[in-house]
């Protein structure tokens, strides 16, 4: 082993062979530390922006979503408190209405949320999208109406003038990716709901420790009795074609920039290839010397290996430097928007599948030269000599 390792060595720092397979060598080396870069950052950006939208859904989305059936059981929050797992669990309620300012009507959604409001003369104040906002022309401190459909229609069939509750403005919220709440969602306190008495969906929210367990949680409030004829939905269920269209960009990003790496394997097979002729003569002095076939084959594999580990080793710690700094250094800034730099979250499973990637593809690329040069004819080649 130790021998077709030295001649592997050699081949590869050799720079006394010809000019041009030295060049393509350089070439692959440095399409390898690059392509290989490209996967760990373009993957970690990737990543970053789905954190970031998912934290920001999140403010108001829970973890999981129960969307009650029977709202008879009063235990029921008491009884799935009792989950390690969970951390909170909350009432809340959506419901649709219409929202007046002045001469100005819209449609949109009533979500609760428990708020905690200390004083009940302050429940009526709201949060509303900044997309409805602008529709209505409002302001945080303006007052505005909100009817109910079910209002409308008994003010229609009554002939009479619709009723309305009225709602000041709290503050005013926008959320990136987010364009469904922008445009058309108002928070309240869910004890303002109540006191309104409208009708809608009613939900639990449920917040775990961790998010990472909200699959497994799902799982075991699925067997719970109360929650049987319940539709239970995980954070990235109420958003399932956002998330589902975020991943599928992410593995295409990774599958297209890997096809860089094909590249300089394909460059390596080209180098690797004009090696073994340009050194067949060597090949075979060393075959009739005694070195046996097999070794020769473990020699050209090993060259794609040093060539495929190498660059792989650099192209992991150029890609884990780049995403680290602009993590904590935000060396890449995004000016007009709500965040100040590029998120990007280094996750070190898609570091460990990029390296993995280099390497083989590299390993491969080696196989059809090492056939190739073990395949050699040593009475041909020393009979040209």
């Amino acid at each position: 082993m130790r021998l077709p390792l030295l001649i592997a060595k050699t081949y590869v720092l050799s720079f006394r062979q010809k000019a041009f397979i030295s060049f393509i060598n350089i070439l692959s080396f440095l399409g390898l530390i690059i392509g290989v870069a490209s996967l760990i950052c373009v993957t970690s950006i990737f990543n970053g922006f789905r954190e970031l939208v998912r934290d920001m859904l999140l403010t108001i989305d829970p973890h999981i979503r129960i969307t009650l059936s029977d709202t008879s059981n009063k235990n029921l929050i008491t009884d799935l408190q009792r989950y390690q797992e969970i951390n909170s669990v909350e009432k809340s309620a959506s419901t649709k209405i219409i929202v007046g300012y002045n001469d100005k009507t819209q449609a949109g959604i009533l979500l609760t949320r428990n708020l905690h409001s200390k004083d009940d003369s302050f429940t009526n104040k709201v949060s509303i999208g900044i997309g409805l906002a602008d529709k209505l022309d409002v302001r945080k401190g303006d007052t505005i109406r909100i009817s109910t459909p079910d209002m409308i229609d008994i003010a229609i069939t009554g002939m009479m003038l619709p009723q309305y509750h009225e709602c000041i403005i709290d503050s005013i919220f926008q959320i990136s990716s987010g364009v469904q709440y922008d445009n058309s969602y108002i928070i309240c306190d869910y004890a303002f709901h109540q006191e309104l008495n409208i009708s809608g969906n009613q939900y639990l929210d449920i917040r775990v420790h961790n998010i990472d367990d909200v699959t497994t949680v799902k799982e075991t409030l699925q067997s719970y009795p109360s929650l049987k004829t319940s539709t239970i939905e995980t954070w990235k269920e109420l958003h399932q074609e956002l998330y589902a269209t975020m991943e599928f960009e992410r593995n295409m990003s990774f599958i297209i920039l890997g096809i860089i790496t094909f590249v300089s394997a394909f460059n390596i097979l080209i180098a690797m290839w004009m090696t073994v002729k340009a050194k067949r003569k060597d090949i075979a002095t060393l075959l009739s010397m005694g070195i046996d076939r097999q070794s020769i084959q473990i020699t050209f594999l090993l060259q794609g290996l040093i060539i495929g580990v190498s660059g792989t080793c650099i192209g992991v710690v150029l890609g884990i430097i780049l995403c680290l700094g602009q993590q904590y250094n935000g060396w890449i800034q995004l000016p007009n928007s709500i965040v100040k730099a590029m998120p990007v979250s280094l996750q070190w499973e898609v570091v460990f599948m990029s390296a993995i990637f280099g390497i083989a593809v590299s390993l491969l690329a080696g196989v059809y030269p090492a056939k190739l040069a073990m395949n050699t004819n040593i009475s041909d080649e020393l009979r040209i000599e």
